[in-house]
């Protein structure tokens, strides 16, 4: 009976020393970190000096509008021709430009071989995810090429290539044809650890509050850890050995 106990404190110190170990390891090779920074894009009138801001610098079209809020690069775009390959493809026009005198994005049907939204990148070029946003049918007689005014989608992606018809390169999401509603909330979950997002409409939707997370550079799971790390995570791996073997001693 003595000699059962002594096995199984052996065992219980075995598995705390290991555990303890593996624990330590997990947190260093995975780079752990509990801040996720939240932010949300409220398209403040101020921020848009009249619809005209110019405090970061555009990425799809010079000219474009383009304003930094809560860490994050905020910019008007405008896709033409969409779907042609012809003599004029489809391209990202310069002039790109919003529309916030209310403070929200009043996103619009322009032509219906035209996209116009908002293009979202974190300042840093780090990696986010888009939780929510808020929106509202504001008008339901008008749509582009590929989709109706009898229910207007709201249209969501990390990519978007011009030249290429608008139908089927986004996430869509019915908003119907209803006028006179409130701003809703959509919650999202297929937009996790992107590097940017595109945000528009098939017609004429206002849209707020676009809430993000912003994850961390060493929660990346592709990371590789630093030489230091390294060092560390052998260190413990050699302690956590040395400790069963002087259990295994006794």
């Amino acid at each position: 009976m003595k000699h059962q106990n002594i096995h199984f404190s052996f065992l219980t110190r075995t598995v705390s020393y290991l555990s303890l170990t593996c624990a330590t390891t997990l947190a260093l090779v995975t780079g752990i970190n509990p801040e996720v920074k939240a932010a949300t894009i409220e398209f403040d009138a101020d921020m848009y000096a009249y619809s005209n801001p110019n405090t970061c610098t555009p990425k799809l079209a010079p000219d474009n509008k383009c304003f930094v809020e809560d860490g994050f690069n905020v910019e008007a775009f405008s896709g033409r021709n969409t779907g042609s390959t012809g003599s004029d493809p489809g391209h990202f026009h310069e002039g790109g430009h919003f529309h916030a005198s209310n403070s929200y994005e009043a996103q619009h049907f322009s032509a219906v071989d035209r996209l116009l939204g908002v293009y979202l990148t974190l300042a840093n070029g780090g990696t986010f995810s888009l939780e929510s946003l808020d929106y509202q049918l504001r008008d339901n007689t008008r749509a582009i090429s590929g989709y109706s005014t009898d229910d207007t989608k709201i249209l969501i992606s990390t990519t978007f290539d011009p030249t290429q018809p608008v139908l089927g390169q986004f996430t869509e999401v019915s908003v119907g044809n209803e006028l006179g509603l409130p701003f809703q909330t959509l919650n999202l979950t297929d937009f996790q650890n992107i590097t940017q997002v595109y945000i528009a409409s098939s017609g004429d939707v206002n849209f707020d509050n676009l809430t993000t997370t912003e994850i961390p550079e060493n929660n990346d799971p592709n990371s590789v850890p630093e030489p230091g790390t390294l060092v560390g995570l052998l260190t413990l791996g050699s302690m956590g050995f040395c400790f069963r073997r002087k259990e295994s001693q006794r």
